[in-house]
């Protein structure tokens, strides 16, 4: 699965813009591919492409912030 990039398309490099659309395009063509049959047998929850409703009760500001400087740090550790 594909972690959602945070980061504004307007601070990302052309070659970053253009390696996370390939990204994406790569994984809707696999997943287009994969045969129905397939997902079935991994006895796996179906991944339903999007987000389970949040909390009322969090700071949205705080947890931007994190998830901002989660992305920052993998990016700085090469992952």
């Amino acid at each position: 699965m594909m972690t959602a990039n945070l980061i504004d398309p307007t601070r990302m490099t052309i070659e970053e813009r253009r390696a996370e659309v390939a990204s994406i395009l790569a994984l809707g063509v696999m997943r287009l591919r994969t045969k129905p049959d397939a997902l079935a047998e991994k006895n796996e929850p179906p991944y339903l492409d999007f987000c389970p409703p949040q909390r009322v009760h969090t700071n949205p500001s705080s947890r931007v912030r994190s998830a901002i400087r989660e992305v920052l740090l993998t990016k700085q550790k090469g992952v």
